[in-house]
């Protein structure tokens, strides 16, 4: 009788773990949800905001793969998790729209020049964040991404999410009724005659310096400020220039965009795309490969860094120490 007892009792517990409990997949599925919050995703920010694929909660769960999609359904309107489990479903089951999308930003300013918070957009879905509040998704968008994935995965099709220059036209219209801006500034690209070289030589100085105040009176009046705990940028947006400085006032990195209109060194135009830089001046001493197709080349001799965008074509061009 006993020794029945023995045979029988491993044969139960097996068939109990079966029927009431998880695989070893399924567990570890589990415990890695339960970690993903808004501070597991993983968004970086030199110049733009950046997604990055740094995360290892959320590299893990790409790896598992479709198994995890009904765990992760499980969770998605919870909205600490929800932007989270977005992005890392638009990993696993939408690669070749994940290969082309990047995080998208908006930012929101009250009184026309104060930084308060920004948008952010990605795969069709906003969330924002503010200082006070920091992550925030709304009822509505949480709706809209909750249903998007039940729809795609369990449901009879998917539902059909705006694309990101709708959705930035429809912030822009929501933001300007909450923030109206009375304006007075006079909005002119000055950068044709600021030289690479001459922002080169501004880096190490202070903003009260005479270097700097002379060339920003040639840029305009049209400059924007914002502030974090570690930095500040003065913006200079219609002329594609941002000067950012340390807590100290010392000016430690220029970026510039597709606006700005001075020279570069080698002649670099903005338009050119990567392989026309490597051209120039041959594989960068490091490479960084972001979401969405996005990469980081940085170089020496000169000392400067390239972020390109998803078309392969440049986004911003950093100059620092």
């Amino acid at each position: 009788m006993n020794i029945l007892k023995i045979k029988i009792l491993p044969i139960l517990i097996l068939i109990s773990g079966f029927s009431f409990g998880q695989t070893e997949t399924e567990l570890r599925i589990s415990k890695l949800i339960e970690k993903l919050n808004w501070e597991t995703i993983p968004i970086t920010c030199n110049y733009s905001l950046t997604l990055t694929e740094s995360d290892s909660i959320a590299n893990e769960l790409v790896d598992i793969g479709k198994k995890a999609n009904k765990q992760l359904l499980n969770q998605i309107s919870n909205p600490e998790k929800s932007i989270g489990i977005h992005i890392i479903l638009t990993r696993i089951n939408e690669q070749k729209k994940y290969n082309k999308i990047g995080l998208g930003t908006k930012y929101i300013y009250q009184n026309c020049k104060d930084l308060i918070g920004w948008h952010y957009v990605y795969n069709g879905i906003v969330w924002e964040w503010f200082e006070d509040k920091g992550q925030i998704i709304s009822e509505s968008e949480l709706k809209k991404l909750t249903d998007y994935w039940n729809n795609k995965l369990i449901g009879n099709g998917e539902l059909k999410l705006s694309e990101s220059e709708e959705i930035f036209k429809s912030l822009t219209e929501s933001d300007n009724e909450k923030y109206p801006c009375i304006d007075n500034r006079n909005y002119v690209n000055n950068s044709v005659n600021i030289k690479i070289q001459e922002l080169n030589s501004l880096l190490g100085k202070s903003s009260k310096s005479k270097e700097i105040n002379e060339v920003m009176n040639r840029l305009g009046n049209d400059s924007t400020h914002t502030y974090f705990k570690d930095s500040y940028f003065i913006n200079y947006d219609t002329d594609g220039i941002s000067f950012k400085f340390k807590t100290d006032s010392t000016l430690y990195c220029v970026f510039l965009e597709k606006q700005y209109e001075g020279t570069f060194w080698g002649g670099i135009n903005m338009d050119y795309s990567k392989q026309k830089i490597e051209s120039i001046y041959g594989k960068p001493k490091e490479k960084q490969e972001f979401g969405g197709g996005m990469e980081n080349f940085w170089y020496t001799k000169p000392k400067f860094q390239i972020q390109f965008n998803t078309d392969n074509r440049i986004k911003y061009i950093m100059i620092n120490q």
